[in-house]
């Protein structure tokens, strides 16, 4: 995945953001975590989620 893409919106510079967010759910000793990333333009705040590309 490349570090930055132009943005649709404005023609700025877009970068990726990871972000981790962490579930409990009651009666499971252990927390979930899920990471998703979305791309983020900081001149005009437009967002979009990122296309993992995995290979199984």
């Amino acid at each position: 995945m490349p570090a930055s893409r132009e943005c649709p919106l404005c023609g700025g510079t877009m970068k990726v953001k990871q972000s981790e967010t962490v579930t409990h759910v009651p009666g499971n000793p252990s927390a979930t975590t899920r990471t998703t990333m979305e791309w983020i333009c900081p001149d005009c705040d437009y967002f979009e989620e990122a296309e993992e590309e995995r290979s199984r």
